[in-house]
């Protein structure tokens, strides 16, 4: 950096050091060539094929997996102040992936007096397990999935229905839009890493508490999977590890956050 302008403090010489068109040149080449290298690998080689075969193999059927949940719900309203907060731990038995189906089981239990917390819960459960269900190769939706290199996976669906809320719950009757997979690999291995989903739905009316009547205009969801070994299976199974939802209205938003842990671990 001194050969820019030895007199001068460092975020001076730093300044100067972009300035020279020549080491700016060979910084640029460097900075391309490192780029290169590390996705080249990922890239090369990422298929839809290789991708919904990845999901074959790691959302698959498994026995019954007892895991707990701790949940926090913040809802705040159209000028973003608080309406309600809260935090608890829950308890969740996922049965397995049906691919033949395309369908999903679970099992959730919060005590007599912690019904809200389960409720609550049960709509990043969802949202983690529909993830699976977007890109396995079992669906016959009309829906598209496109390869963005160096690893990223598109998945989008064609025409949506109006954002309709399942009864009781704070989730998409029906999901519907745009989903991304981000995928990294560690050891040779590639895995999936990141899910986010975005609804593309119309706006459609709901009773939200502490909200009241609102009309739900946008469904988001973010997930972070974990790779889990079972005993007695040598391969690895992917479940979620933080799920956060944020269910917009023309009244406020509802973020609920879920954190995964298989008991025993």
């Amino acid at each position: 950096m001194a050969i820019c302008n030895r007199g001068q403090e460092l975020y001076l010489a730093c300044f100067q050091f972009f300035r020279c068109d020549k080491l700016a040149g060979i910084l640029r080449q460097a900075l391309l060539l490192f780029f290169l290298v590390l996705f080249r690998g990922i890239s090369a080689d990422l298929t839809v094929a290789r991708v919904t075969a990845m999901a074959k193999t790691y959302f698959r059927d498994s026995a019954e997996v007892p895991m707990t949940v701790s949940v926090g719900t913040v809802v705040t309203d159209s000028t973003g102040r608080m309406k309600h907060q809260g935090q608890s731990t829950v308890r969740l038995i996922f049965h397995g992936y049906n691919q033949s189906s395309g369908h999903f089981s679970l099992r959730g239990d919060s005590g007599w007096f912690n019904t809200g917390a389960l409720r609550d819960s049960i709509v990043g459960d969802v949202t983690a397990f529909m993830a699976a269900a977007m890109i396995s190769p079992f669906k016959e939706q009309t829906r598209t999935v496109q390869i963005i290199p160096p690893s990223t996976v598109l998945v989008s669906d064609g025409e949506c229905p109006v954002l309709e809320l399942a009864p009781r719950w704070m989730v998409p009757k029906q999901f519907c839009g745009t989903g991304r997979f981000r995928l990294a690999e560690t050891g040779g291995e590639l895995t999936f890493e990141h899910f986010s989903f975005d609804s593309m739905g119309r706006p459609a009316r709901a009773r939200i508490a502490y909200l009241g009547d609102v009309q739900c205009t946008a469904f988001h969801a973010d997930l972070e999977f974990q790779k889990v070994l079972l005993p007695g299976d040598s391969r690895p199974y992917f479940w979620p590890k933080e799920t956060v939802t944020v269910l917009t209205t023309n009244k406020g938003k509802v973020t609920i956050t879920n954190r995964y842990a298989a008991k025993g671990r």
